[in-house]
């Protein structure tokens, strides 16, 4: 056959070794092979390779593959294919240097075999336990957390003055609320209510309530001034004073306590640390009153 017929035949002849050509293709390869000694002896190699290939023990897959493949990542911009990484690992890898004789593209493929066919579980595991660590590795709300909880807490705020029963019933049910007293309280974040030593004279305790907010699990308490008028009080662990958006602060003494006040239009929301937490006022007439609150609450 001429020249022509090799290089038609030549790609195929992978294929032909594998069993992939349909019966017409593998005749026509096989009647060229027959009469020509250069495609019989390509043939061959793909033989030996094949051989080779049964013959040579699988390297065991070692348990930090993952943070090995990580480490090597480069920091600069360049796309990386798995491929490409892998052969890093062939090449560099005490646990590869025994496969490095064998042909570039066999080699790719049986590590692909390896790490794919033996991995899929460490590769979920792995991508869980990155999600795992970034999660952990979060303080406080993340942005996008924070413009909803912004929002949500701004639909609070225009409901409270006048429906503070709808207002309490809209965060309960956002946030996973349960009402509690001061022991069931306890048993949900660990500790008393700021609230249950009492509340200075023209103030009750209208309901206790625990909500899984965004920032923490908090303390909310209802509380009900003389004149009927509605004061809640967030006890929580985060210092966050981005509750309320982007709505005007500024800081101020009240009591001995430095405090974040925010204006809410026809109140204001006051934020100050109490002991290892911090204390959110919502619905808080002026600075006189944070600040009766403050030293109320700094002696029970």
């Amino acid at each position: 056959m001429s020249t022509n017929d090799c290089k038609t035949v030549r790609p195929h002849l992978s294929a032909y070794y594998d069993g992939e050509l349909s019966a017409g293709q593998a005749a026509t390869v096989a009647q060229h092979v027959e009469s020509c000694d250069s495609c019989a002896a390509e043939l061959r190699v793909f033989e030996s390779l094949g051989s080779a290939f049964v013959q040579a023990p699988i390297p065991a897959k070692p348990a930090d593959l993952w943070q090995r493949i990580e480490r090597e990542l480069p920091t600069a911009p360049e796309p990386v294919t798995l491929s490409r990484q892998f052969s890093v690992w062939v090449r560099e890898s005490p646990y590869g240097a025994g496969l490095v004789p064998m042909a570039a593209s066999i080699l790719l493929l049986l590590g692909f075999g390896l790490w794919y066919g033996g991995g899929q579980d460490g590769m979920k595991n792995n991508a869980g336990g990155m999600a795992m660590h970034s999660h952990d590795g979060e303080e406080g709300m993340s942005a996008e957390h924070m413009v909803e909880f912004a929002g949500v807490m701004d639909d609070y705020l225009q409901k409270l003055p006048s429906d503070p029963d709808g207002a309490e019933q809209m965060l309960l049910a956002k946030y996973d609320g349960e009402k509690v007293d001061a022991d069931g309280a306890v048993k949900l974040v660990g500790y008393r209510p700021i609230v249950s030593g009492g509340l200075p004279e023209g103030y009750s305790l209208a309901s206790t309530s625990v909500l899984k907010m965004p920032c923490c699990t908090c303390v909310k308490a209802v509380c009900k001034r003389s004149d009927g008028s509605t004061l809640v009080l967030f006890e929580h662990d985060d210092e966050e004073t981005a509750w309320f958006g982007d709505r005007r602060q500024s800081m101020a003494m009240c009591g001995d306590k430095d405090c974040c006040l925010v204006d809410l239009d026809s109140s204001i929301a006051a934020t100050w640390k109490q002991g290892s937490r911090s204390v959110t006022a919502v619905g808080v007439r002026d600075q006189d009153e944070v600040t009766k609150l403050v030293t109320w609450l700094d002696k029970s």
